[in-house]
């Protein structure tokens, strides 16, 4: 059992994730589930979403990373919009099949959520890491507000 304070208001997995259009995420064929208090992130690969060596290109690797950021937010806030005001990334590795990231929120304050995100390749080596901070956006009624995208 877990006892952090975040536990409590953990969100059930299936109303954690948007659904229902048809955002980026979707468009680049990102998978999304919660396990726990982790967001967990997969991408199959896709000739699309390589560079011209043949490996997922950076921009792709800082999608999965935001997104498994954003995740892990959504996960102990149901509901909750957020923007990405600050994201570092590191590049340690290539990969050229499956992508399986993980999110996890490391501190919340009443506006400002800090965050950090690793993917591992097929093999299961470290690609890459981010750290990055978000801020809440209130939601608005009716509103396309809760995409995970850096731009909601």
């Amino acid at each position: 059992m877990n006892d952090s304070p975040m536990a409590a208001s953990l969100a059930e997995p299936a109303t954690v994730f948007p659904t229902g259009r048809f955002t980026f995420q979707e468009f680049i064929g990102l998978e999304r589930w919660a396990e726990g208090e982790l967001a967990r992130i997969r991408l199959k690969h896709r000739a699309e979403l390589m560079n011209y060596l043949g490996h997922f290109h950076g921009g792709v690797l800082m999608t999965v990373l935001d997104a498994a950021m954003a995740g892990a937010i959504r996960i102990c806030s149901p509901g909750c919009s957020m923007v990405t005001i600050d994201m570092a990334t590191h590049f340690m590795g290539t990969a050229r099949g499956e992508l399986n990231a993980v999110g996890r929120v490391l501190r919340r304050t009443r506006n400002l959520c800090f965050c950090t995100a690793e993917i591992h390749n097929e093999d299961g080596e470290l690609v890459a890491s981010a750290s990055g901070s978000f801020k809440y956006r209130a939601a608005e009624a009716g509103s396309r507000s809760t995409d995970t995208s850096t731009t909601t």
